[in-house]
């Protein structure tokens, strides 16, 4: 029982989009495929993987925007957190000069996400981690590999709490809280940017 992984930088904005698959059954989840649909698909079908699940870390339009896309031609399930619901539309606008917003077409949510819910990936696992402040229902998705955090923390700072429904208090206390008490060994793999440790973070992250 184990889980592989492939990230896919894709976009204008550089969202890490990552595709997670259990190597013993092939079945395999999405997470956050804001755009550069062809190059998901080609590290998909390279390796014959059954997509069951696009998860979804935010709502924010650069990690959701090519959603209904991908998930439609996998017949996927679309997994987010109900807070997040509207952020989709909500932050369009943001993103036109980025994204041809006439493109996006709203994604139905098959399955609503919350804290402590475990969803299967063959005979693998991913724990669901609610961590609001960057958005009210930001996740991040607890696996074997490592956390897959979203845009909660990176290397070296922590997402922005500035757009609709942030909280930069509420954004620390989740990263406090749920992640930095974690094993420092804790890889941890966010929405923008390279892999760090919590580790790593504890000792040099200056929002810390």
């Amino acid at each position: 029982m184990s889980l592989d992984f492939a990230e896919v930088v894709v976009g204008m904005l550089e969202v890490n989009c990552y595709v997670l698959w259990d190597t013993d059954t092939l079945k395999a989840a999405i997470i956050d495929p804001g755009d550069d649909i062809d190059d998901i698909m080609r590290v998909v079908d390279s390796r014959g993987l059954d997509v069951e699940w696009i998860l979804l870390t935010h709502g924010h339009f650069d990690h959701t925007f090519r959603v209904s896309q991908i998930a439609q031609h996998y017949n996927a399930k679309i997994g987010m957190q109900a807070l997040d619901l509207q952020l989709p539309i909500q932050t369009l606008a943001l993103g036109e000069p980025f994204y041809n917003s006439a493109q996006f077409v709203m994604f139905e949510v098959t399955d609503l996400l919350n804290d402590g819910d475990v969803i299967k990936l063959g005979e693998s696992e991913i724990k669901i981690m609610h961590t609001p402040g960057h958005s009210q229902g930001g996740l991040c998705f607890v696996t074997s590999a490592g956390i897959f955090s979203g845009d909660t923390i990176f290397a070296g700072s922590v997402g922005r709490s500035d757009f609709p429904g942030g909280s930069h208090e509420q954004l620390i206390e989740s990263i406090e809280s749920k992640i930095m008490i974690l094993d420092d060994s804790t890889r941890l793999f966010p929405g923008h940017g390279p892999m760090t440790t919590v580790g790593y973070e504890r000792e040099s992250n200056p929002y810390l």
